[in-house]
Parts: C-alpha cells; structure tokens; sequence
C-alpha cells in the first residue's frame, strides 16, 4: 500500500508541473490568423498588406507586410514587432526570425525590410529582458529595398 502511495504521489507531482507550464499552443496558420485580430483592436495600428509563416533555410520565419505613414514610421515599425512578438510565443513551434516590410504610403520614400531575431525581440518586447540598444544593435537589421 505503502509503494502505491508513493507512485501516486509521484505521479501527481509530475503532472502538476505540466500543468502550472502550461499554455495554449497554436499552428502557424492560427497564428497568422490572429495578427490581423491584433492589429485590428487598435486604430492606430498599421494597415496589413500580407502575411506569411514559411521556412527558409532550415529557419521558421514570420513575415508581415504592412503600409507605413512615414510621420509615425517608427512607431509603427515598433508596434508591428511587438504584435508578432506577443503573439508568436505561443506558437507550438518557436519562430526563429520576423519579417518585416514595410511599405510607405508616399512615393518619395523607400521600402524598408526589418529582420529581427525572434527569441531576442520577444526577450525585448514581452519579457523586458533586453534594453532597447542592445536589441537595435544584435536582434534588428533594416535595410532597403
């Protein structure tokens, strides 16, 4: 009786550790499907043009176009990243980078593409474990295109 005990007690611990890490896990596709829902709850949010989940080079990446007004570009550049950074981390497979093009509204300007580590910029905009210089310096690289 005493063994029993024991296992069942054993077995309980271990279940409760899963529980308590527990979260909901989503496909990709769910994922892509939420971002629009995100973007669409704040009017201030950019328009998005397009969304993709695709692999690349062995790598799960997350791609989102969207249309910038270059007054508030980079506050758009920084909304865009945090929505695919609060959403993505709970997608059942990690992404390992985040795409993003973004498209200005005038002709005057250039299309602009930001690739951004996605571990990092979770890091940054969800967790707040890495200040905003390191995570411009290592996590972001914008270029146009």
């Amino acid at each position: 009786m005493k063994i029993i005990n024991i296992i069942f007690s054993i077995f309980i611990l271990l279940q409760s550790a899963t529980i308590i890490e527990a979260r909901p896990k989503f496909s990709d596709r769910q994922v892509a499907i939420m971002i629009p829902k995100y973007f669409a709850r704040d009017h201030n949010a950019p328009l998005i043009t397009r969304t993709r989940v695709y692999a690349e080079a062995g790598k799960k990446i997350l791609h989102l176009n969207i249309d910038v007004n270059r007054n508030r570009f980079e506050n758009q550049m920084e909304y865009a990243l945090s929505a695919m950074a609060s959403i993505s981390q709970y997608a059942s497979r990690p992404f390992d980078t985040f795409v993003l093009i973004m498209e200005p509204n005038s002709r005057q300007f250039e299309t602009e593409r930001i690739e951004a580590k996605a571990k990092c910029t979770i890091d940054y905009f969800v967790f707040k474990r890495v200040k905003k210089d390191k995570w411009s310096e290592k996590c972001i690289n914008i270029e146009e295109i």
